[in-house]
């Protein structure tokens, strides 16, 4: 018979240091899988063999079994931009609809078990807001949408869309839609050329017809100012007539007054005017030696009382010839 083999005490003593290093790094493994850290953006999802077994939503410092896996869930707000699509108006106007959706994982229970990745989510939701807006679109014509300002329905429609969207991705997949809103709204590349000159053309009958008014409205205007212009004038001319009437009446009662008061010194002032009138600096004048005006002129004033009075025949003769040979 054989004798059993008795283990070398030396080989044995060699062999401890390897199983407690083995053992040490066991269990630091084991620590590294158990600690699990949970960042402020993100909600972790603690699995065993690929069935969730704990969420851990509040950031920080966790632990599971080492066996078990984690799984994060960005909670971070997350905007899709995708391709546009066609879609059609109430008055069956082709539009290039293009879009955003800003969204994030409201309940992570439904999305794991719905979608289970952000890129999933993304296509979902997707399809979801296409359908949406196209139904959306349909019930409004392409004029309600593109005006100016309030009157515009562009933004009910959107909060609507924003509205069905949100309820039925956070009912089906676990999402929470923040908002929908149009990055563009235009007509499809092949047919805009067309549709632009067609609205080119309706413009410029718009601002022909609107030219026409305003034209036919200046003539009104002017017509009426005219009209507003010659009855002032004729006004003006009749106050102007009635003023000139009323100052030469009362020139004529201050001329008779003046000619009462001192009829000498008003018949020297009238021949003084008289005189203004008729000469100027090109005038030659043959006077006689007996002219009242060369007398006027040599020997000043005549007394009033002195001077006996002239009849016109004498006035007549007494007048001074011009050059021409008109007294």
């Amino acid at each position: 018979m054989h004798r059993p083999i008795e283990p070398n005490p030396r080989t044995s003593a060699r062999k401890r240091p390897w199983v407690l290093a083995a053992l040490v790094l066991l269990a630091v493994v084991a620590l590294a899988r158990s600690l699990v850290i949970v960042d402020q953006t993100e909600a972790v999802y603690v699995t065993e063999f690929g069935r969730p077994v704990r969420l851990l939503d509040e950031p920080g410092l966790h632990w599971k079994w080492p066996h078990q896996s984690r799984r994060g869930f960005d909670k971070r707000l997350q905007l899709d931009a995708p391709p546009p699509r066609e879609m059609l108006t109430r008055d069956k106007k082709n539009l290039e609809v293009a879009w955003y959706v800003s969204w994030r994982i409201g309940d992570v229970d439904r999305f794991l078990k719905a979608v289970r990745t952000l890129p999933d989510a993304s296509a979902r939701l997707e399809d979801m807001a296409a359908s949406v807006l196209a139904a959306e679109l349909g019930g409004h014509d392409l004029a309600d949408l593109v005006k100016v300002g309030e009157a515009s329905a562009l933004g009910g429609l959107l909060d609507a869309a924003t509205a069905r969207i949100g309820e039925q991705a956070e009912k089906e997949y676990g999402l929470k839609v923040v908002d929908v809103r149009l990055r563009r709204l235009n007509y499809p590349e092949e047919v805009r050329s067309a549709v632009f000159e067609q609205i080119r053309s309706e413009r410029r009958r718009v601002a022909a017809k609107t030219r026409a008014e305003g034209e036919s409205e200046a003539r009104t205007i002017r017509s009426a100012a005219e009209r507003e212009r010659t009855h002032l004038l004729a006004e003006a001319d009749a106050d102007a007539a009635r003023v000139i009437g009323d100052g030469e009446a009362q020139a004529t009662r201050i001329a008779n007054d003046a000619h009462a008061a001192d009829p000498a010194f008003y018949q020297f002032l009238k021949t003084l005017e008289t005189y203004r009138g008729a000469l100027d600096n090109k005038t030659t004048l043959v006077l006689s030696a007996e002219s009242d005006f060369l007398r006027l002129l040599t020997q000043g004033i005549p007394e009033p009382s002195k001077s006996a009075p002239v009849t016109a025949r004498e006035r007549q003769k007494k007048a001074p010839i011009a050059a021409g040979g008109q007294p």
